[in-house]
């Protein structure tokens, strides 16, 4: 996907019938978990 085929927050609560506020919730909690993954070290399956 590309950068600019992301919808805005306004466009998101247009099209899913969401609220807002909890878009920019749910967007700022997935923000958070990416950066979580990535300061994390990578384990293996089999540790």
């Amino acid at each position: 996907m590309v950068l600019e085929d992301i919808p805005s927050i306004e466009e998101l609560a247009e099209i899913t019938g969401q609220a807002e506020e909890q878009l920019q919730k749910d967007r700022e909690a997935s923000s958070r978990m990416a950066q979580s993954s990535c300061e994390e070290p990578r384990r293996h399956a089999d540790e």
